[in-house]
C-alpha cells in the first residue's frame, strides 16, 4: 500500500571514477565513459588483477579543513564531499527544516582500513599503545562517515549506520523513507561510501577468484551479462542523496527528482559465498518492492540492474527478473552502470539510483558497455553499448549481495 504522501528525492551528490558530481557522472554514463583504469594508490605487480575505479582529481581538501582530511579515512573523506554536493544540490540548508528533525545514514561495507592503518600498527610495535593515534579507533570505524556527515551538516535527529554489502545503498535508502513515513523526521540525508583500492582488500579478490585479469584493457574489463565476462572491478565512490516528504518539498520549491515508492529485500540462507542460480530471493524483494509501488510490470521503463560482470550473479538476476515480471522482463530496458564504474561494494545500489534519477530527468537510458555478444543464459534487453533516447517514468533499481541478501527499490517520476 503506497504511504499518504510520497518521499521524494531532492538532492543528489556523487562521486564515481568516470564523474564527480552528477552532471559529470550522467555525461560519462551517458556517452559510454569508463572510469577504470591502472591502480596508482599502491604497487600491483604481485596481484592477478592490476586495475580499478580511482577517483580521479578527488581532493578532500577541497571539501573540508586539512587538519581534518588528515584524521580521517577516505570513506570519510568521500562520505562528506558527497553529503556536501547533496545538501547544495537540493538547497537543504535554506528549507527551514530543525536539525533534530532531520535524519542521517552512510552505509559502508569496509570502510577504509587501508589509510594509516599500517602505520598505527608499526607505531604500537614500535613504542606500545602510548605511539597509536588518539583518532586511531573512530578512524578505523565503519560509523565514523555517518558521524562526520552529521557534524558537516549539522544533523541532530535519527542517525544509523547500515553495512550489509552490495546492497548497503539501497538499504539505507529504504532506512531513510521509513523515518519520514513514521514521522521520526522531516528530511533525511543518506548515502553510502566506499574505498576498497588497498592491497588486503585486492588480495581477498584475488584468492577468490573474483577480480578480472584484463588488466591490459581495464575500461573494457567490467562485462556484464556477457559471454566473455572476466570477474569484477574494485571501485571506489560515495553517493548521498536528500529526501524529503512531497509536500515539504513543493512548498519550498525545490527541485524533484523522483519519488521513493516502493522497497523491500530478501535473503537465500542459502551459502555464504554463491548465489542460487534461480534468482527466486532477487524476484521476491522485486515482487515486493513493486507492490508496495502499486506497479504492475507492464508500467516499467527501465531496470538499473546490479550487472556485477560475474556469470552466476548475472545469470541469477536476469532470472530473477523472469520470475518477478514474466514475458515484460523481455520488453523493458536493462542498464548496468558497474559497466563504467566498477564495483564499489555498498555504494553501487545508489549509483544505480543516480543513474536512474538521470534517466527519468533527461529520458536517455545510460548502456551497458562492452557487451558484444551475450552470455548465453542472459537474453534481456541490455541496451548495449550506446545510449537509447527513451521516456522513463518508472524504474526498478536493484542490488545483490555475496551470500544471497539482495534489495530493491521502485522510483517514479511525479512530473
Amino acid at each position: 500500500m503506497r504511504a499518504a504522501e510520497p518521499i521524494v528525492i531532492t538532492g543528489m551528490g556523487v562521486l564515481a571514477c568516470n564523474g564527480i558530481g552528477r552532471e559529470n557522472f550522467w555525461d560519462a554514463l551517458a556517452e559510454g565513459k569508463s572510469g577504470i583504469g591502472p591502480i596508482t594508490a599502491f604497487d600491483t605487480e604481485d596481484y592477478s588483477c592490476r586495475i580499478g575505479g580511482e577517483l580521479k582529481g578527488f581532493d578532500p581538501t577541497d571539501y573540508m579543513k586539512a587538519g581534518v582530511a588528515r584524521n580521517w579515512h577516505r570513506h570519510v573523506h568521500q562520505s562528506v564531499a558527497a553529503a556536501r554536493l547533496a545538501v547544495q544540490d537540493s538547497e537543504l540548508q535554506s528549507a527551514g527544516y530543525n536539525p533534530e528533525r532531520m535524519a542521517v545514514s552512510i552505509g559502508t561495507s569496509i570502510g577504509a582500513p587501508n589509510e594509516a592503518y599500517q602505520g598505527q600498527v608499526e607505531a604500537f610495535e614500535s613504542g606500545g599503545y602510548k605511539q597509536v593515534s588518539k583518532y586511531a579507533s573512530s578512524a578505523f570505524s565503519g560509523h565514523s562517515a555517518t558521524v562526520h556527515v552529521s557534524i558537516d551538516i549539522g544533523l541532530k535527529g535519527p542517525a544509523i549506520t547500515i553495512s550489509s554489502g552490495c546492497s548497503t545503498g539501497l538499504d539505507v535508502l529504504a532506512w531513510g523513507v521509513e523515518q519520514l513515513r513514521a514521522g521520526r523526521a522531516d528530511a533525511a540525508v543518506v548515502g553510502a561510501t566506499e574505498s576498497p583500492l588497498f592491497p588486503m582488500s585486492f588480495a581477498t579478490g584475488c584468492s577468490l577468484g573474483v577480480l578480472s585479469t584484463a588488466n591490459d584493457a581495464p575500461e573494457q574489463a567490467m562485462r556484464p551479462f556477457s559471454r566473455d565476462s572476466n570477474g569484477i572491478v574494485l571501485s571506489e565512490g560515495a553517493v548521498v542523496l536528500v529526501l524529503e516528504r512531497l509536500n515539504a518539498a513543493k512548498a519550498r520549491g525545490a527541485k524533484i527528482f523522483a519519488e521513493v515508492a516502493g522497497n523491500a529485500s530478501s535473503a537465500e540462507a542459502h551459502n555464504p559465498l554463491t548465489l542460487e542460480r534461480t534468482g527466486e530471493a532477487l524476484a521476491r524483494a522485486v515482487s515486493q518492492a513493486m507492490n508496495m509501488a502499486g506497479v504492475a510490470p507492464s508500467e516499467l521503463d527501465l531496470i538499473a540492474a546490479h550487472g556485477v560482470s560475474l556469470k552466476l550473479y548475472d545469470r541469477s538476476e536476469t532470472n530473477a527478473y523472469k520470475r518477478a515480471l514474466g514475458e515484460h522482463a523481455y520488453r523493458v530496458p536493462v542498464s548496468a552502470a558497474k559497466s563504467m564504474v566498477g564495483q564499489p561494494y555498498s555504494v553501487g545500489g545508489l549509483m544505480g539510483v543516480g543513474a536512474a534519477l538521470m534517466s527519468i530527468e533527461r529520458g536517455l537510458v545510460s548502456p551497458t558497455i562492452n557487451l558484444n555478444a551475450a552470455d548465453d543464459e542472459c537474453d534481456l534487453d541490455y541496451v548495449p553499448n550506446a545510449a537509447r533516447r527513451n521516456k522513463v517514468d518508472t524504474v526498478l533499481v536493484s542490488s545483490m549481495c555475496f551470500g544471497g541478501t539482495h534489495s530493491a527499490a521502485v522510483l517514479r517520476s511525479l512530473n
